[in-house]
């Protein structure tokens, strides 16, 4: 049976424009889960609502992906998510176009209510540290939503494994290439930083002593991001992935993805009717749930 992989995403830093003294800046995580067939599948409950009668969970798929847009106030502008032969399973608003691995909004600035107490879906829970952050609020006139944020979830190939690890038979990762170096080990005991070698992720001991920071796991994700993410933007993401990866009696092996298999994931793009300088800052995290015998 082949691997199953689940993604949630959010950076690549890139000037999609020059010459104009307008500027947005576009802020996107995420975390990529992979998962072989017999670990079980973490993620979001769905809880249903009329909004998505035909919404089927896929068996790969990617969630929390939430995108901020920062900058100057526009109107009638289009923001595009594209993840090829992938499929997009959920999406938040409902987009005003759609096709097989394509969704755009049709967004404006200058409403400043947020519409409150509307999103059901997947990572419920992290609503609120969602809207904490300071972005623009974002108008769609279809929904007669205004939101801080844009949320999608999608499937990712089999194959993007391979860029970073294989299976071992006992169902954890065996790094084959130096992508991977620093990581992030959650244990029932507390979060130890580790390097990551070209061998099989399986620790016997847990070596923690003395009393666990807090903020070594939001720090550290910070510091894999370069700093270009607001920091009301990790806390988002920590307070999202917290009650998974802290979840009793599991491990997770957490890194960070290298900006160049980004794009293997999705593209996004927000486009103007008029010249406009837009920067790009996406990063994503890598997630394993790990087998271990105490």
């Amino acid at each position: 049976m082949k691997p199953m992989i689940s993604v949630i995403l959010i950076i690549a830093a890139g000037i999609a424009s020059e010459g104009s003294e307008t500027w947005n800046s576009v802020h996107e995580w995420g975390v990529v889960v992979f998962e072989e067939a017999s670990i079980q599948k973490c993620g979001g409950a769905w809880k249903d609502t009329g909004l998505y009668p035909d919404y089927v969970p896929a068996e790969m798929e990617a969630y929390a992906p939430v995108v901020w847009i920062h900058g100057d106030p526009f109107v009638d502008a289009v923001f595009a998510v594209s993840t090829g032969d992938q499929r997009i399973t959920f999406t938040y608003p409902i987009p005003d176009r759609t096709d097989p691995g394509m969704v755009e909004w049709d967004i404006s600035t200058g409403h400043d209510t947020l519409q409150s107490n509307f999103y059901e879906g997947p990572f419920g829970w992290a609503i609120d540290y969602w809207r904490n952050v300071q972005s623009i609020p974002l108008f769609q006139e279809s929904s007669g939503i205004t939101e801080g944020f844009l949320y999608y979830e999608c499937t990712v190939s089999y194959e993007f494994t391979d860029n970073f690890f294989r299976w071992s038979q006992s169902g954890n990762p065996v790094f084959t290439g130096d992508e991977i170096k620093d990581a992030l080990f959650f244990t029932p005991y507390g979060v130890i930083p580790v390097t990551i070698h070209q061998d099989e992720f399986i620790p016997t001991d847990f070596p923690l002593g003395g009393e666990i920071n807090p903020q070594m796991a939001p720090d550290t994700f910070h510091s894999w991001a370069d700093s270009l993410l607001e920091p009301s933007e990790i806390i988002a993401l920590w307070e999202t992935w917290k009650p998974v990866f802290s979840e009793e009696s599991t491990y997770w092996l957490v890194f960070p993805i290298p900006e160049e298999y980004y794009n293997e994931i999705s593209t996004i793009r927000l486009d103007f009717q008029e010249e406009r300088n837009v920067e790009y800052e996406r990063f994503f995290l890598g997630a394993v749930k790990l087998k271990i015998q105490e």
